[in-house]
């Protein structure tokens, strides 16, 4: 069935690949944008740190003004030095009427105790704890002093403290002014804000003194708590940027003004991060709405070239290559009208379907050629396992004559043998009773050999049954086949924890048996003899098993001999045997899709190992 045709992913992919076209122009307008808006924060920085200064000076006239009066009253003796109370009190009452932006003058005694005021009171006042008196005592100087509702007055206002000093140079009083505070926020009003900006006059103590816009709502309002504020008054930056008071995030500008010494008012100005970027935000609106213009112009006029160019021709090198998948080799493109290069295209799909038509006839007839082959060779095969499985009867035949025709000799010379031998109490001579020793060994050896290489033949062809073996259960039946052969030796039998396994539990005893006569025979010339039995690792893949001994031991350099056949490593007259056993104990192993190694040194024991897979394995042949 023919799939139809869908343009929809390439075109998908043609858009994006015009959007990438578009990014460099988007990074260029977003590049211009920001630095706009560097632009425009250093301006408004520049713009903030100015009304911050233009602000503090008007603050700082005010206050010059403050102090001029007040020293020009120190050039007065007969009035700050004065004894006559009621007569200070109309003086400076007179003052404050001709100054109206206070509220108060007064004198204080250095003990902190009014002497006299222009706001008539009635009882004793104790100035001690104003901050402007203790800075003035202190200092010895002009001194500003914080917010304060006064007590004579009743008004907020600003203090300023004078020292005044008698003939002898020492501090006598101290003269006071009270600025309204109304005055301090009428030195803002006529500066130029942007939108949302404002200005906070406070004290040392972040008590607002004054503030535009919203005068009433500020005046006297503790505002220590606000970040905004603490950071002002640390005085380590000048300009930074953080949320304001009302928490709308801003630039601010901070400008300190001073009595002399340190900081005691502070100007802070803060102005919008939107204001700074709204000029910024408006270039990059415009900008944005002009590429995106041309974009999608780009668009437009790419979506028309690449139909008519580009997928049209596409389109009928896609249908003429499905009629070819569908095994119609006739099928051919034409003349694609189209880019140069998918002219050629076409040409090339045409060529290409042309070779596979005829390349179609040469592998039918190819076919029909290994169809042919094929009959032969299965004919062959069958042949082959014809004859295999005549030379398998054939083999266990022999086998069966060795087994048999083999041992009958075997006998009649192991009965010649044992009569010569009763002949020999006879008087046979010393010699040869000594013969007939040999000859009796020699039949027994080749007896064991037999047996063993009729067990070896066996080996390959037993079906493996495995089950679930109790390894250790094992082990121990198997010592107790040995109890003949290990009378009256000091053996000492080591068995670790060994773990169950899967396993042939007949053919995996025979492997023991081996394994363990090894270890009993090689240890003969150790007394104790020391045999250990032991799991080595436990993983998910397999289980490695070990059978140690204090034995003779052997060369390392001829280990890869120990599980072939007849390969010794000992002289006959040293250990008996016949080379067959650890061969035996290879195949079985292997057949349970494991493997087997030894190490050893001479006169330094032996140990050998063998794996089983703890899961089933294909059985190796």
């Amino acid at each position: 069935m023919r799939t139809q045709l869908s343009f929809a992913p390439l075109r998908a992919k043609l858009f994006v690949l015009m959007v990438l076209i578009a990014v460099p122009a988007l990074g260029l307008v977003l590049y211009g944008n920001l630095e706009q808006r560097w632009s425009e924060t250093a301006r408004v920085r520049q713009g903030a740190v100015a009304i911050s200064q233009l602000a503090a000076a008007n603050e700082e006239h005010l206050i010059q003004n403050a102090r001029q009066l007040l020293a020009t009253l120190t050039e007065f003796p007969f009035l700050v030095l004065a004894t006559n109370r009621e007569f200070c009190r109309e003086n400076l009452s007179n003052l404050r009427k001709l100054s109206p932006d206070y509220v108060n003058f007064g004198l204080i005694e250095a003990n902190g105790t009014v002497f006299c005021s222009a706001q008539p009171t009635n009882a004793a006042i104790n100035l001690e704890d104003r901050a402007y008196f203790q800075r003035t005592v202190q200092t010895r100087d002009f001194s500003i002093g914080e917010f304060q509702v006064g007590r004579l007055t009743g008004t907020p206002a600003l203090n300023f403290g004078y020292p005044v000093f008698d003939a002898n140079g020492g501090l006598k009083r101290v003269v006071y002014a009270s600025l309204r505070a109304s005055r301090l926020s009428d030195a803002l009003k006529h500066i130029r804000l942007p939108s949302g900006s404002t200005i906070i006059l406070v004290d040392r103590k972040g008590y607002v003194l004054a503030r535009q816009p919203e005068l009433e709502n500020w005046v006297g309002k503790p505002l220590y708590s606000a970040e905004v504020v603490r950071r002002a008054l640390a005085g380590r930056e000048g300009v930074f940027e953080m949320p304001g008071i009302d928490s709308v995030s801003s630039l601010h500008a901070v400008t300190p003004i001073a009595d002399g010494g340190a900081a005691s008012l502070f100007v802070i100005v803060g102005i919008p991060l939107t204001v700074s970027f709204a000029r910024a935000n408006a270039i990059l609106v415009r900008n944005f709405i002009v590429l995106g213009v041309a974009v999608a112009a780009i668009l437009v006029a790419a979506r028309f070239y690449a139909t008519s160019f580009f997928l049209n021709p596409i389109g009928a090198l896609v249908t003429a290559a499905g009629r070819l998948a569908e095994g119609d080799l006739s099928a051919r493109a034409g003349v694609i009208q189209g880019s140069t290069e998918l002219t050629q295209l076409g040409l090339a799909f045409d060529e290409m379907a042309e070779r596979l038509e005829k390349r179609q006839t040469e592998l039918s007839q190819a076919h029909e050629q290994i169809t042919r082959l094929n009959q032969d060779l299965e004919r062959r095969v069958l042949e082959r396992t014809a004859q295999l499985e005549a030379m398998n009867k054939e083999l266990e035949a022999f086998s069966y004559s060795v087994s048999h025709d083999l041992r009958a000799p075997l006998r009649h010379i192991e009965g010649y043998v044992g009569l010569l031998g009763k002949a020999k109490d006879n008087g046979l001579p010393e010699q040869e009773s000594r013969y007939l020793g040999r000859i009796a060994d020699a039949s027994r050896q080749m007896s064991r050999l037999i047996d063993d290489l009729l067990l070896f033949s066996r080996m390959g062809r037993a079906e493996l049954r495995k089950t679930d073996c109790d390894l250790r259960r094992l082990v121990e039946d198997t010592i107790q086949t040995f109890q003949d052969e290990t009378s009256g030796r000091h053996i000492v039998w080591d068995i670790g924890a060994l773990p169950r396994v899967n396993a042939d539990p007949n053919l995996l005893r025979q492997v023991l048996v081996n394994l363990l006569a090894n270890a009993i025979k090689f240890t003969r010339p150790r007394d104790p003899a020391e045999i250990q039995i032991g799991c080595d690792v436990k993983s998910p893949d397999e289980t490695v098993l070990f059978i140690r001994d204090n034995g003779v031991g052997f060369d390392m350099e001829y280990a890869d001999k120990l599980f072939g056949v007849f390969q010794r490593l000992h002289l006959d007259d040293e250990f008996e045997g016949t080379g067959i056993g650890l061969a035996n104990v290879g195949r079985i192993i292997a057949r349970h899709g494991g493997r087997v190694w030894a190490e050893g040194r001479v006169n330094g024991g032996a140990t050998f190992y063998f794996s089983l897979p703890n899961r089933d394995q294909a059985n190796p042949p």
